[in-house]
């Protein structure tokens, strides 16, 4: 990959170095968010957004923000004060998806376990024999490195007619996740992760039975309802299908990395992700490092390791940015201080680029 030596190699679990394909739209002129060109592009990057989400039947709307933007308009749309939800969390971002369900006064539980092991599937099962309207749980835990299994959670919820939340942030594009297949309700992502595009979009997934289960008139809110921005790609959608201005240059960024994606095949992507993470927790571990979690639920897309005894993770993380120019991020929560994450992510997914590290890593232990 072109970009793997360049100064200032974003390792961190995301935001991902631009492919040249993707920054040249960063660089252009801005565009009108409305007309010919930009139908075409919004519809072609909805259909590429249902084959990232291998999900033809699902709604798919791209809207202009960050994840937690996505993760709250599944909440205004699809949850009701005093509805009772509960959050699988094995890490950070499942506790902080509580965090902000809470805000939104729903009634929520947290089923719990340590972080890095794989998610307590008879808690959820004890915690769902109280009526449920949803069941969230975050697909890939960028705190701890490790993937959830969706298929035993997604069967346990629907057994106790609960709906299913993926946070997809780290997964989607870089990790399976047939989202029809499974029989997730819901989920949401990031521009800027496996997909490697500018931070900006927050593509959401929703299926034909939630999406059709729900009355739009229930809805409060205006920009974070997704049924507004179904309505105006419906009555708006021949020159204007936003419901508001959305930065061209961002967009087009976004609708060019998707055809990467699309070009390189789902397949082949995961296959390229799977290669690259095995290749850097190999070279890890000959340099004495472990993983925070177990073999089999090492996250392809998000590596969190343990230093070996007499290596700082702070002071490794700050050799590396002022020796080597190359980012890599610190633990959260427990894991601060005592772990390094490294994003094997879209761009980062690149044997060159792994390698380089793994040599800048030997020399500053």
């Amino acid at each position: 990959m072109s970009g793997s030596m360049e100064p200032g190699l974003l390792l961190i679990p995301g935001p991902v170095p631009l492919p040249p394909q993707v920054r040249e739209e960063l660089a252009k002129q801005a565009m009108p968010h409305y007309g010919d060109a930009w139908v075409k592009a919004h519809a072609e990057t909805r259909d590429m957004l249902r084959y990232a989400w291998a999900a033809p039947d699902a709604h798919v709307i791209p809207i202009a923000g960050p994840g937690h933007a996505a993760l709250e308009a599944i909440a205004y749309t699809f949850l009701r004060p005093g509805d009772r939800v509960v959050v699988v969390s094995n890490g950070f971002f499942g506790d902080r998806t509580l965090e902000v369900l809470l805000t939104h006064r729903v009634k929520g539980d947290l089923v719990s376990s340590a972080w890095g092991a794989a998610p307590d599937l008879a808690a959820l099962r004890t915690a769902l024999k109280t009526p449920a309207k949803a069941v969230v749980v975050v697909h890939n835990e960028t705190s701890t490195g490790v993937t959830n299994s969706l298929d035993p959670i997604v069967e346990v919820a629907h057994a106790a007619d609960a709906f299913v939340i993926v946070d997809a942030v780290s997964s989607l594009g870089g990790i399976p996740l047939p989202f029809g297949k499974l029989g997730v309700d819901a989920g949401f992502t990031a521009s800027q992760k496996c997909i490697a595009a500018p931070a900006g979009i927050a593509p959401v997934a929703v299926s034909r039975s939630l999406w059709e289960s729900t009355d739009p008139k229930s809805v409060e809110g205006w920009y974070l309802n997704l049924y507004t921005w179904d309505r105006y790609e419906r009555e708006w959608g021949d020159w204007h299908p936003t419901p508001t201005t959305i930065s061209s240059n961002v967009f087009y960024a976004f609708h060019r990395a998707l055809k990467l994606l699309r070009e390189e095949g789902l397949e082949a992507r995961f296959a390229r992700h799977a290669k690259v993470a095995a290749r850097l927790r190999a070279g890890l571990a000959e340099l004495g490092f472990g993983p925070v979690g177990p073999p089999a639920i090492l996250s392809n897309t998000v590596a969190c390791f343990t230093p070996p005894p007499g290596v700082d993770p702070a002071r490794l993380v700050k050799r590396l940015k002022d020796e080597h120019n190359i980012y890599i991020s610190g633990g959260l929560g427990p894991l601060r201080g005592k772990t390094i994450r490294i994003g094997t992510m879209g761009t980062q997914a690149d044997p060159e680029t792994i390698d380089w590290l793994l040599k800048a890593v030997r020399a500053s232990v």
